[in-house]
């Protein structure tokens, strides 16, 4: 708890961690009860579902995965904004894609496109943020802020499930499966649009931190000059 405490004290650290933790909540619920959504409204489509939930998590997750740490790389030269940038934009361009997926159940092959989609735009967070509490950390809190970043998102991704499968039991989802679609949109909205304020406090104080370091070497170089 200490470590999360001091941890917390840091500005950008912060808001990543809160960020983070609403996003992986939202996605977990994806990763866990999208594949039931797709059971249970597509019945006839589950060898299709298998080889391209495959095809989507291979191909779309590594090219994410490369692509948010290339873009910000090359753009934070430009903006120290560049990578929550990436981060919000990959939260808030994966709502919209959801529940083009999953309010309809009348085109399986359109439901599947949408969720590929949203792995490819919503796969980018993870470098950049990891940089971005690293960047800002002390030397001495680099090992602190990686453990209670994953510590945070683990513990969102635990809890989300169980939260998920109450309002599923409440709304009938068994009964009528066609209703995971709504919950799950909902459960997207609230935890990739909720860490909307957060990720742009982040970038805030990531630009003002990053800032103040470029000041500081360049009185140093004046100085030494």
């Amino acid at each position: 708890m200490r470590n999360i405490g001091g941890v917390f004290k840091l500005p950008c650290a912060r808001n990543v961690l809160i960020a983070s933790s609403l996003r992986n909540f939202g996605g977990m619920i994806v990763s866990s009860f999208l594949p039931v959504f797709f059971g249970k409204n597509f019945p006839a489509y589950k060898a299709e579902y298998a080889l391209l939930n495959a095809m989507a998590l291979s191909i779309c997750g590594f090219v994410a995965s490369l692509s948010g740490g290339i873009i910000s790389d090359k753009f934070e030269k430009k903006s120290y904004w560049t990578k929550a940038l990436i981060c919000m934009f990959g939260c808030a361009a994966s709502v919209p894609l959801i529940a083009l997926g999953t309010l309809s159940t009348a085109n399986f092959y359109l439901s599947v496109a949408c969720y590929a989609l949203k792995v490819l735009v919503s796969g980018t967070y993870s470098g950049p943020a990891i940089t971005m509490i690293q960047n800002t950390a002390p030397l001495s809190q680099q090992g602190n802020v990686i453990s209670v970043y994953f510590f945070c998102i683990t513990a969102a991704q635990t809890i989300s499930p169980a939260i998920f499968g109450i309002f599923a039991n409440k709304f009938g989802c068994l009964a009528n499966p066609a209703m995971y679609g709504p919950l799950i949109t909902a459960a997207v909205a609230f935890g990739y649009l909720g860490s909307l304020p957060f990720w742009f406090r982040a970038g805030k104080a990531y630009k003002k931190h990053m800032e103040d370091k470029d000041a500081e070497e360049s009185a140093g170089l004046i100085e030494s000059a």
